[in-house]
């Protein structure tokens, strides 16, 4: 096949391809009509009818686990761009990322404080009796030194609405054991 021809063929089945249903949307986080996602490594938000679809990162690393700003205006993703996961933000329009977290641990963002100044993560970062045992923490938006929420162990989080209580599950779940009821089952 020739090259032009080819090219024509693309052309061609181009439309098809855009077409294509797209599969495995990972981490989906909601807010007010508009869906932030993971996808092919970048994030991507998009209205909750499907339309207005939006790449928000476009970058060699992996970005997950998006979580919106209680206002919306923000979301706060974990990304290995620097090697290990850490915890940066968007504007929820688009713009740059910004890096808050610099610490060799994997941290992973599980969401905001109720005023949406500060984003919430956990990590294994050794401290305790069980060093890799996860615990959440918090980090401004602004940046600066990350801080251990008042918990002994924590793997996911959500405060209430008028930040006065925090639900949190002790331990991870692991898929690989759904109905496991022992001791290190998840805690509520």
């Amino acid at each position: 096949m020739s090259g032009k021809a080819l090219l024509l063929a693309i052309i061609l089945l181009l439309p098809a391809l855009a077409a294509a249903q797209v599969k495995l949307l990972r981490h989906p986080a909601y807010h007010q009509g508009r869906v932030a996602f993971s996808y092919l490594g970048d994030l991507w938000i998009a209205s909750e009818n499907g339309s207005g679809v939006e790449r928000l990162t476009d970058h060699r690393a992996r970005d997950i686990y998006p979580r919106f700003s209680p206002d919306g205006a923000w979301i706060a993703f974990s990304s290995n761009r620097v090697g290990n996961y850490d915890v940066y933000v968007i504007p929820a329009k688009g713009g740059k990322a910004r890096q808050l977290t610099f610490h060799t641990a994997d941290d992973t963002v599980v969401g905001w404080s109720a005023g949406g100044k500060s984003v919430i993560f956990q990590s294994t970062r050794g401290k305790g009796v069980f060093p890799s045992v996860a615990t959440l923490f918090e980090v401004s938006l602004e940046g600066g030194l990350e801080q251990p929420l008042p918990t002994d162990w924590g793997s996911w989080a959500s405060y209430s609405a008028d930040g006065s209580k925090m639900a949190f599950t002790r331990h991870p779940g692991v898929w690989s054991r759904k109905h496991y009821r022992g001791s290190y089952a998840v805690d509520l």
